[in-house]
C-alpha cells in the first residue's frame, strides 16, 4: 500500500476502536460539562471552568486510546507500518472528535453565559482541544500505566484551572494560551495572536516529544522480534 492508503487504513482503525469506547468517552465528555454547570449559576468565570476542563475529556481520551493500541501498533509496525503513519491516524481521528466535542461544548456555553465575544470562546476552547489531543498522547507515550498518565493529566489540568494566569507557573502549563482566549472571550483585554501562537507552539513540541518517545519504543520492539533458529544437525 502507498503512504496515504496505510494512513488511511489506520485511521479507520482508530475510528474504530473509538466508536468501541463510546461509553467511555460519553462519560468524559459529562465531565467538562459537570463543571461548567457547577459554576455557571455563581461564578462569571464559568466559561473559563468548562473549557479548561474539557482537557480532561480530551487528554483522557488521547491516553486511553495511545495504551490501548500499543500492542497493536507493535504488530503494524512489523507488518510494515510507519510509527509516523500510526501517530499521524491517531491524531486526526481523536483531533476530529474532539474540534466536534468542542464546538459543541461551546454552543452550550454561549447560548447560557453569554460572552461577550463568543468568537473568542469558540477558538479558545477549540484551542484547548487541539493543545489537549497531544498532550494526552505525549502522557501515553511517556508513562507505562493509565493510572500515572491520567493523575499527571488530572494534576497539570487542575493547576491551570487554579493558578492565576499572571502566575510565572501559568505560563508554562499547556493551557496558558487557551486560557487566554476564554479570558479574552469574557471581555479581559489580551494578545489574540499570542495566545493562539503559544497554544499551538506548545501542541508542536507535544507532537515531538510525542513521536521521538513512540519511534523509540516501537523501534525496539520491532528490533525484539524473535528470530527462529535453524535445527541442529
Amino acid at each position: 500500500m502507498s503512504w496515504t492508503e496505510r494512513v488511511r487504513a489506520a485511521v479507520q482503525v482508530e475510528g474504530q476502536q473509538l466508536c468501541r469506547r463510546w461509553r467511555a468517552l460519553l462519560l468524559l465528555t459529562v465531565l467538562p460539562l459537570a463543571f461548567y454547570f457547577a459554576s455557571s449559576g455563581h461564578n462569571p468565570q464559568a466559561p473559563v471552568i468548562g473549557g479548561i476542563a474539557l482537557a480532561f475529556s480530551l487528554a483522557g481520551a488521547a491516553i486511553f486510546a495511545s495504551l490501548a493500541a500499543r500492542a497493536v501498533d507493535h504488530r503494524l509496525v512489523l507488518s510494515g507500518y510507519r510509527p509516523i503513519e500510526l501517530l499521524l491516524a491517531r491524531l486526526l481521528v481523536l483531533e476530529g472528535y474532539g474540534t466536534a466535542v468542542a464546538i459543541a461544548f461551546s454552543a452550550v456555553m454561549i447560548a447560557k453565559s453569554d460572552p461577550a465575544r463568543p468568537g473568542l470562546l469558540i477558538t479558545g476552547v477549540v484551542l484547548v482541544g487541539i493543545v489537549a489531543v497531544p498532550f494526552g498522547l505525549m502522557l501515553g507515550a511517556l508513562l507505562p500505566s493509565e493510572l500515572e498518565a491520567v493523575l499527571v493529566m488530572i494534576g497539570a489540568v487542575g493547576i491551570q484551572l487554579t493558578v492565576d494566569q499572571m502566575a510565572r507557573v501559568a505560563k508554562l502549563l499547556p493551557f496558558w494560551g487557551p486560557r487566554q482566549l476564554l479570558e479574552g472571550a469574557l471581555g479581559t483585554p489580551i494578545s489574540t495572536a499570542h495566545a493562539v501562537e503559544t497554544g499551538l507552539a506548545y501542541a508542536a513540541v507535544l507532537l515531538a516529544i510525542t513521536f521521538a518517545l513512540a519511534n523509540r519504543r516501537l523501534r525496539i520492539a520491532s528490533h525484539a522480534r524473535p528470530t527462529v533458529q535453524p535445527p541442529i544437525a
